[in-house]
């Protein structure tokens, strides 16, 4: 399976973006396996070729991500329509960041944290998350608005014109669609 196009500008916006054509027939979720997920994970960085995890803690390692994901996307929606995200979400998103803290190791100066075990992919995008939902980008947050897709994005156009997560999908096929609606 390809895994999706990382375009949200956000580490954990592009975890929330693991989804193609959410809620059609034609679905299909990206992290459904701890292999997706270990694939996606080196894909973006947060673990290399020689990261492992016992095979005894795949099945919590995808519980963790499809809650921590459900979380993410939940927030992300509320604040890009403009509401709050839902208390449930930011508790999750917590729970994982601060468990990821507990464990972790901090070294060097200027300070920097390591992450263990599956926390190195769960506790990072925990930690994308708060980054986010704590800082300056967060009023350019947006949802892509057809219906199969809603991926999440940092819209950075100057003038906070962008619509789609993507031009080359969801804005040409927008536009096609438009176009064919258009009386002659």
């Amino acid at each position: 399976m390809s895994l999706p196009h990382r375009i949200a500008g956000n580490l954990a916006l592009d975890f929330a973006n693991t989804i193609s054509r959410r809620g059609t027939d034609r679905e299909v979720d990206h992290l459904a396996t701890a292999a997706d997920i270990l694939a996606w994970s080196r894909q973006t960085g947060l673990i290399d070729d020689d990261f492992a995890l016992r095979s005894a803690d795949h099945k919590g390692l995808v519980k963790d991500v499809l809650t921590l994901r459900a979380a993410v996307s939940d927030a992300g929606s509320a604040i890009a329509h403009g509401g709050e995200p839902p208390a449930a979400a930011l508790d999750t998103i917590r729970t994982y960041a601060a468990e990821a803290l507990r464990t972790g190791a901090l070294a060097g100066s200027p300070v920097s944290l390591h992450f263990r075990g599956a926390n190195r992919i769960t506790g990072a995008i925990a930690w994308a998350a708060l980054d986010l939902l704590r800082g300056d980008e967060l009023s350019r947050l947006k949802q892509c608005p057809p219906e199969d897709c809603r991926w999440l994005f940092i819209d950075r156009t100057k003038n906070g014109s962008r619509r789609w997560c993507d031009m080359n999908s969801c804005g040409n096929r927008a536009k096609k669609h438009s176009h064919r609606r258009m009386p002659d």
